[in-house]
């Protein structure tokens, strides 16, 4: 039985966790918008709802690399390349 490490929470401090939702939530809507890739969009679709249905409870590794990624965008190159 493959072992999946899923004890990994967003801190409800300071609202991290809607923060996050909200940006997962307004990348796949924009996914949505522009008929991006169909996978690129159920992808962020399965974060949303996985976020939602555990309110940032039991996270694995997945959840939070997919994460990073989507807050990685929203940064600008020129800070991301130094």
């Amino acid at each position: 039985m493959p072992y999946e490490q899923k004890d990994y929470y967003i801190s409800a401090k300071d609202n991290e966790y809607y923060k996050a939702l909200n940006v997962v939530e307004h990348l796949a809507e924009e996914a949505k918008q522009r008929n991006n890739s169909p996978m690129w969009t159920e992808t962020l679709e399965k974060l949303t709802n996985e976020l939602k249905d555990n309110n940032g409870d039991n996270l694995t590794p997945w959840h939070f690399n997919m994460i990073i990624s989507i807050l990685l965008d929203y940064v600008p190159t020129e800070v991301k390349d130094k």
